[in-house]
């Protein structure tokens, strides 16, 4: 399996809501509230969306990397 862009959330979680059938539908199927997936497509909380791609099997990993001539 391919890492894939944290950009590309939105589309991951709006797909499988459409083929579940909907948001209650989806939350339904993941055990996970209707509210936590409509903030996750409407770009709300991230721990809303890092639960969500959870449910869905995506491991969220954030990095931080130093700027450039900083932390030397």
């Amino acid at each position: 399996m391919t890492d894939r862009p944290i950009t590309e959330a939105k589309s991951i979680i709006a797909d499988a809501v459409e083929m579940a059938g909907g948001q209650h539908a989806l939350a339904r199927l993941r055990g996970l509230n209707q509210s936590d997936i409509s903030q996750a497509v409407n770009n709300g909380r991230t721990d809303s969306r890092n639960r969500v791609l959870n449910a869905l099997g995506y491991a969220v990993i954030e990095t931080i990397r130093p700027m450039k001539g900083q932390n030397r």
